[in-house]
């Protein structure tokens, strides 16, 4: 059995196991340990595993227990060649079998109509009169004697159509195995066997066993979230406290039986320091140091000779073959660069045009031209040939979008572009190289030519007539401030490059460098929500986190905190009672804040998010309602005296609550209620008595209680006030 290149090498560069066994995971990174263990007899150079894209080369550190490490190299590894020409062959094998299949369907659905047409062939006798035998055979009536040569006529027929039909479904079944294969064979060439990422080479010596560490820092994609379950158990006044993180990662590696630590922490980056240049002192009148710019390097006397990159079209081939492997018609997208030999199209609307550089005036090869439009369904690429040219050929009418891409020049794109049916619309595009510095973009519309016009401006590959009619074109074209190419193409053109730069004088001092952002996180992150502590929480037991599989809750530790219970009674609102604990914060450290889920005994009561808890600092936790405790609340009009003599009207009014305690212990209980406030100058609020007496709030008119109910019985409290009004005014309340 053959292997493929990219197994081959996997053999002849083996890398040691060293499986992940430690990893910190912070507000928005890791930092991960792999462990090794392995023999060394004098010097070895030992290939540790492939790291991810995401490690940060600068945080890759190699130690070893057993042995010495004399060098470490860490290398960016390229992922293996794209096969190329076995995907072009798949897309156009998909293409054939495609339209093979379709051919067969369409040719079984034509044979299926003859059969039923021939089953409905019905012979109708003929009458004895000669009349009527003349009428039916010019109706196309037979005699019974003929009968049976139709009848045997008719089934063989239709016999042989069925056969036929058979045939092609055999063939259909056939060609769609064979088409499920290469869309296997697509599927393995679209996922990469190997990502790219950092190779990392340790050089040992030592004798005997050694154990190598390899830590390294994840810059992105992984996190945790702190979460908490408090469970209230009344019979014992205390509350269990469990706190879990919940973890979750996208490094393209699997943390399998790790140690993990949850850290708040914020681990530190490194950072370019400015530079100062060298300051000459001289003799000057009332001389002042001042940093100066260091002077730029001339321009070379002959230019620099560049080496293009080769074109990189995997991206467009794996396009195709997801395409094609999903099903999408033949005419969806072109394997074909600019020739339009070879090309079917499915309407005589188009697309064609010449792309070049619009520096050095010569055609630009390998450029990707996509096509979108809501009247397309996908879209259509095609890469232009070496002389720049390319052909978009079978769209329907619609607005489209084109779209110039390859690598080392600026992306150009042109939108609204209106395709009408049965035109062709030329676009001559210049792009400009990714060296060049400020850009202008002159817009103008893309021409419609006919048919005919295509004819005799041919735009293909090896029409030898094509660029002397475009060079006789371009000749008679009107010349002006801006480059507009020959059919009046949107192009971009630059400013003038020979100006040279401004120097610009900028202050050296103790500020951080240019471009230096202070951190900022999100508030649900560990950091945040940690207040500037840096707090690490080890998992009891091995935990494994795989990579893009979902958050994975990990328990941390579980506590019992000693609590004290209040109900918390507002009769004017309602007559429930609101359980509420309040608690010392006895945890052995700080904790950082996060979401709660609140239970009392079995039953869950709610959510609560809490803040940072901090030792011997007390917070208030909501518990929701405890429905055996009931209140009561009564208003009675004591007293109503009318004016004579100041024409004042004055009531009095008491109120009076009662709270009830059915449980078999004394129940600590605060109650709140109000008495009316008034902003009218003429209309006086008087608190007259509170029985017991209660906490006020003058500004709000709140009333507070703190009681202690015995157990089994209930306690009342009262409190009085006046009011004193005008006698002809009527009163309304308000918020």
């Amino acid at each position: 059995m053959l292997l493929p290149g990219w197994a081959v090498a996997g053999l002849l560069h083996a890398a040691i196991d060293a499986p992940v066994t430690d990893v910190t995971v912070y507000s928005d990174r890791a930092r991960v340990v792999r462990t090794a263990t392995l023999d060394v007899s004098g010097a070895r150079r030992v290939e540790l595993p492939r790291l991810p894209d995401l490690v940060d080369p600068e945080s890759i550190r190699v130690e070893a227990e057993g042995a010495q490490v004399s060098a470490v190299e860490v290398r960016r590894a390229s992922a293996p060649p794209f096969p190329e020409k076995e995907a072009r062959a798949l897309v156009e094998a998909l293409d054939r079998l495609d339209g093979e299949i379709s051919l067969a369907d369409a040719e079984r659905a034509a044979l299926g109509l003859q059969v039923a047409a021939l089953r409905r062939i019905r012979p109708a006798e003929l009458a004895a009169s000669a009349q009527e035998e003349k009428g039916a055979q010019a109706s196309g009536a037979v005699s019974p004697g003929s009968w049976g040569t139709s009848t045997a006529f008719l089934i063989d027929t239709a016999a042989k159509l069925e056969a036929r039909m058979r045939e092609l479904e055999g063939r259909g079944t056939t060609l769609k195995a064979e088409r499920a294969r290469k869309v296997a064979d697509a599927e393995r060439l679209d996922s990469k066997p190997q990502e790219a990422g950092l190779e990392v080479v340790a050089s040992l010596t030592g004798t005997g066993r050694a154990t190598v560490r390899l830590s390294y820092l994840v810059t992105r994609n992984a996190r945790w979230y702190p979460r908490y379950e408090l469970q209230l158990l009344p019979e014992k006044q205390q509350v269990q406290v469990a706190v879990s993180g919940l973890v979750s990662q996208e490094t393209g590696e699997d943390w399998t039986r790790a140690r993990l630590t949850l850290s708040t922490a914020l681990p530190s980056t490194l950072t370019s320091l400015p530079k100062l240049p060298t300051w000459k002192l001289g003799t000057a009148e009332r001389f002042i140091p001042t940093p100066v710019r260091k002077a730029r390097q001339g321009t070379p006397l002959l230019p620099m000779i560049e080496r293009v990159a080769e074109p990189d079209l995997e991206q467009v081939l794996r396009r195709w073959l997801k395409a094609r492997a999903s099903g999408t018609p033949s005419g969806a997208s072109s394997m074909q660069t600019a020739s339009p030999e070879g090309m079917s199209s499915r309407t005589s609307s188009a697309f064609i045009g010449t792309v070049i550089d619009s520096q050095a005036r010569v055609p630009v090869a390998d450029v990707v031209v996509t096509a979108t439009s809501p009247s397309l369904k996908g879209e259509q690429m095609v890469v232009t040939d070496a002389r720049g040219e390319f052909r978009i050929p079978g769209l329907p009418a619609g607005e489209y979008a084109l779209r110039f891409e390859k690598a080392q020049y600026k992306t150009y794109a042109r939108s609204q572009l209106r395709l009408r049916a049965g035109r062709t619309v030329m676009a001559n595009v210049e792009l400009l190289p990714e060296s060049l510095g400020e850009v202008v973009e002159i817009a103008a519309e893309f021409p419609e030519v006919d048919e005919e016009f295509i004819k005799r401006v041919r735009v293909g590959r090896g029409a030898n007539g094509a660029s002397r009619q475009f060079e006789s074109l371009a000749e008679s074209a009107p010349s002006g401030p801006s480059r507009v190419d020959t059919f009046g193409v949107s192009i971009a053109s630059s400013q003038s490059a020979s100006t040279p730069e401004p120097v610009v004088n900028r202050y050296v001092g103790i500020a951080p460098p240019q471009g230096w952002v202070r951190p900022s996180l999100a508030e649900d992150l560990p950091a945040s929500l940690a207040g500037g502590y840096d707090l690490a929480f080890s998992a009891p037991r091995p935990e494994s986190v795989f990579s893009s599989q979902g958050e994975r809750s990990i328990p941390l530790f579980i506590e019992s905190w000693p609590v004290e219970l209040e109900r918390q009674v507002f009769p004017a609102l309602g007559r429930e009672a609101y359980l509420v604990a309040h608690l010392m914060g006895p945890s052995r450290g700080a904790l950082p804040g996060g979401e709660a889920t609140l239970s009392v005994g079995a039953d869950r009561v709610g959510i609560a998010a809490l803040k940072l808890i901090v030792p011997g600092e007390s917070f208030i936790l909501p518990l929701g309602v405890d429905p055996a405790v009931r209140t009561a609340r009564n208003v009675r009009l004591v007293q109503s005296q009318e004016g004579l003599i100041s024409k004042d009207d004055v009531n009095t009014y008491e109120v009076t609550l009662e709270v009830s305690n059915p449980y078999g212990f004394p129940l600590r209980t605060r109650v709140v209620d109000q008495w009316p406030v008034s902003k009218q100058r003429k209309l006086e609020v008087t608190l007259v008595r509170t029985s017991p007496g209660a906490h006020r709030d003058e500004p709000t008119g709140q009333l507070r209680w703190d009681l202690v109910i015995p157990p089994a019985s209930k306690k009342t409290v009262t409190f009085e006030y006046t009011l004193r009004r005008p006698r002809d005014w009527r009163l309304s309340q308000s918020q």
